[in-house]
């Protein structure tokens, strides 16, 4: 739950709030975990190559 209802700084996170979360079917939870992590590896990957870039 924490994962879906985490903001990251700057407010890009999703913004579910706790009784969302609980209220979701839990193939829908399952899908936004799913769906968070690969977002979540996508980003640092791009933030790697852009460092490697300077």
């Amino acid at each position: 739950m924490f994962q879906v209802c985490w903001r990251q700084h700057g407010g890009s996170g999703l913004g579910v709030t706790m009784a969302e979360v609980l209220e979701m079917a839990t193939s829908d939870r399952d899908w936004l975990l799913e769906r968070i992590g690969q977002q979540r590896s996508r980003e640092a990957k791009e933030i790697e190559k852009a460092g490697k870039r300077r």
